[in-house]
C-alpha cells in the first residue's frame, strides 16, 4: 500500500506534488479541528466514564494510546476551541494551521490571560492567518505580557534570580550548560555566539575553496553546523582568556527596539511620565500631546506589526530590562510610519550602506522572503524596484532584506517583495501571484484600495511614528546618529 503511494507520488511534476502536499495539509487541518471538537465534546458527555476512566486524560491513553506530552496538547487544543470563539471555523477551513491554534491553546491555558483572551480573538485569528508564524509568535507574546504583567515580572524575576551554569568533565568530554538570566543577558549571549560561528562558517567557505577551487560548491563542507557552533563556543573563551580587557567590545552587540505606545507606557509606571495634563485632560505620556483615553491592549493588538520591545533579532524583552538600559546609557529617535520605514536617502546614492542599510534592517529580523529564516544581519539590502531599470530610490520604502540566495532569486525571476496593510511582506511572482501559506487569502494592499504604496503618507515628525532604539554593550549603551536631514 505504502510502497504504490510512494510509486504515484514519484510520478507526479513538482507543480503536482506541491498541489498534493497542499491538499494533504489542509485535510489534516480539518481533521486535526474535528478531533479537538469531538474531544471537547467527549469531555462534556463524560465519554470517559463508560471503561471507567477516571478522567480524559486516561481515556486518551488507552483508546488512542498517545504518551502523555500528545494527551495534554490535544486536550489543551479541545479547550481552546470550546473556549474561543472563532477558532474552530478558523481552523476547520484551512486558514491556520496546528502551530497557530496550539500557540493560542497554550495562552488560554493560562487562567489569567484567558477572560481576556475572548474580547481580543478575532484580532488574533487575523494576525494568525497573515503573518508568518514567528511573527504571530511574537504577537501573542506580547499580548499575554500585556494581559499578565504580573505573571509576566515573576517570570522573569524567577529566570534572573535561578540563573546557574557549569562546565564539567564527563569521561573526558565537556558538559557545559547555562540557563536564566533575562532577555538582554540572552541577546547578547546569542549575539557573539552567532558573530563566532559566522566565523567559523567563513574559515570553511575559505578552506572548501582553497581545495577545490571553482568546483568547490559542489563539495561539502568540513563541519556541521553543530561542530561549528561548538568550536565557535571554544573560541569565545579562548578569545576571552587572551583578551587584555574584556570588559568593553569594540562594537555594540545588541539594538534594543521598543514603539512609542510601549515607551510612554513604561515612563507612566516608573513615574517619569504623566497621563494627564494640568486640567486632567489625558495626554500621551511619551510626547505630552492630547491623546483621547482608548483600550491600549485592544490598540496594540491592531497595530501589532508596529508594537515592539524586542531586540532586532526578535528576543522578547521585559520593559524594566529596557528602561534599565536607556538610563544607563543613549538613546537615539528613529522615526517610524506606519509602514515601518525609518529612513529616506533619496537616489542620491547607488547602494545601501552606512545609515540607509541600518535603517532597512531595523524593525526586520529575518530575510523577507517567505519561509525563509536567515537573520537579518546575515542578508544583502536590495532595491524592490531596479535602481538601474526602473528608477527605484535607494531608501527603506525601496529597501528589503533578502539573505544571498533568494536575493538572486528576485533577479533572476523579477519578483518584487509588496507589504500589506497588516504589516507583513509578500513576495509576489512575475505573473502577479503571491507565495503564499496553503489556505491562507491574499492580504489587502494599498495600491489595490487607491494608494501608490503599502503605507500611507505622514509627517516624519508626528509622535505616533516615533520609535526608540538603543544599542547595549556589555556595560554601556552606544549613542547613534540621528536621522540625516533630507
Amino acid at each position: 500500500m505504502f510502497s504504490e503511494v510512494v510509486d504515484e507520488l514519484v510520478g507526479l511534476s513538482a507543480t503536482e506534488l506541491v498541489a498534493r502536499i497542499e491538499e494533504n495539509e489542509l485535510e489534516r487541518r480539518r481533521v486535526d479541528a474535528e478531533m479537538a471538537a469531538a474531544l471537547a465534546v467527549a469531555k462534556a458527555r463524560s465519554v470517559h466514564a463508560v471503561d471507567g476512566h477516571r478522567t480524559m486524560a486516561a481515556f486518551c491513553r488507552a483508546t488512542l494510546n498517545w504518551s502523555n506530552t500528545e494527551t495534554s496538547r490535544r486536550l489543551g487544543l479541545a479547550r481552546a476551541v470550546d473556549d474561543i470563539a472563532g477558532l474552530g471555523d478558523a481552523w476547520i477551513n484551512g486558514y491556520i494551521g496546528v502551530p497557530q491554534a496550539q500557540k493560542l491553546a497554550m495562552a488560554n491555558s493560562n487562567r489569567r490571560v484567558a477572560d481576556q483572551l475572548a474580547d481580543f480573538a478575532p484580532t488574533l485569528l487575523k494576525h494568525a492567518e497573515q503573518m508568518p508564524y514567528p511573527d504571530f509568535v511574537a504577537v501573542v507574546d506580547h499580548f499575554v505580557a500585556r494581559a499578565d504583567e504580573d505573571g509576566e515580572h515573576d517570570d522573569r524575576d524567577a529566570a534572573v534570580e535561578g540563573r546557574r551554569a557549569r562546565a564539567v568533565d564527563v569521561g573526558g568530554t565537556l558538559d557545559l550548560r547555562a540557563s536564566g538570566g533575562d532577555g538582554l543577558v540572552t541577546a547578547e549571549i546569542v549575539a557573539i555566539l552567532e558573530r563566532f560561528t559566522h566565523a567559523e562558517y567563513q574559515k570553511d567557505i575559505e578552506a572548501r575553496r582553497a581545495a577545490h577551487g571553482e568546483l568547490a560548491g559542489g563539495f561539502q563542507l568540513a563541519r556541521t553546523d553543530r561542530q561549528r557552533q561548538f568550536d565557535a563556543l571554544i573560541a569565545i573563551f579562548r578569545a576571552a582568556a587572551t583578551a587584555g580587557d574584556v570588559g568593553t567590545p569594540a562594537d555594540p552587540l545588541v539594538n534594543i527596539v521598543i514603539d512609542a505606545a510601549t515607551w510612554g507606557r513604561m515612563l507612566l509606571a516608573a513615574g517619569l511620565s504623566t497621563a494627564t495634563d494640568l486640567d486632567g485632560r489625558p495626554i500621551d505620556p511619551f510626547t505630552g500631546l492630547t491623546n483621547p483615553a482608548a483600550d491600549g491592549l485592544l490598540d496594540d493588538l491592531t497595530n501589532a506589526d508596529m508594537r515592539r520591545c524586542e531586540t532586532t533579532t526578535g528576543i522578547a524583552l521585559h520593559p524594566h530590562d529596557v528602561m534599565r538600559a536607556a538610563l544607563a546609557g543613549h538613546v537615539r529617535r528613529a522615526v517610524v510610519d506606519s509602514g515601518r520605514v525609518v529612513i529616506d536617502l533619496g537616489r542620491r546614492q547607488r547602494l545601501f550602506t552606512g545609515s540607509a542599510r541600518h535603517a532597512a534592517k531595523l524593525l526586520i529580523t529575518r530575510c523577507e522572503h517567505a519561509g525563509c529564516d536567515l537573520p537579518a544581519d546575515w542578508c544583502d539590502i536590495d532595491h524592490n524596484d531596479e535602481w538601474a531599470d526602473d528608477g527605484g530610490r535607494t531608501d527603506q520604502r525601496n529597501g528589503r532584506v533578502l539573505c544571498r540566495s533568494n536575493n538572486n532569486d528576485k533577479h533572476e525571476h523579477r519578483w518584487r517583495i509588496k507589504r500589506g496593510l497588516n504589516g507583513s511582506s509578500y513576495t509576489v511572482r512575475a505573473d502577479g501571484t503571491i507565495i503564499l501559506p496553503v489556505g491562507a487569502r491574499p492580504p489587502d494592499f494599498a495600491d489595490e484600495l487607491g494608494g501608490e504604496s503599502c503605507i500611507d503618507d505622514f509627517d516624519d515628525d508626528s509622535p505616533e511614528h516615533i520609535a526608540l532604539l538603543t544599542s547595549v554593550t556589555r556595560n554601556r549603551v552606544a549613542e547613534l546618529a540621528r536621522r540625516p536631514a533630507a
